[in-house]
């Protein structure tokens, strides 16, 4: 696992909301959503619980089924996809 201690930080100008275990963002600056399937929005609330990407990728395997090397990469992926989208920030703790 890597020790990204980055830490995810929503802009302000992201609005999002839970619809039906996803969650859809929206970009106030651009104004286009995006949607989250449920590991996505599980990776957002973790986000939003102040934990660094580390710490977000050693919870996900306990929560979800699969590779642990694969959930860290796609969690990865997401967590990097967001920021070049500006929905995250990814700050240095």
């Amino acid at each position: 696992m890597t020790e990204d201690m980055r830490k995810p930080v929503v802009p302000a100008n992201i609005l999002w909301r839970e619809e039906g275990g996803n969650t859809v963002l929206f970009n106030e600056a651009d104004g286009e959503p995006y949607l989250l399937n449920e590991t996505g929005s599980r990776i957002w609330a973790l986000c939003h619980e102040g934990n660094t990407v580390h710490e977000i990728l050693r919870l996900l395997p306990e929560e979800f089924d699969g590779d642990p090397t694969a959930i860290e990469t796609e969690a990865l992926a997401l967590l990097q996809e967001l920021a070049e989208k500006k929905l995250l920030e990814l700050h240095p703790c």
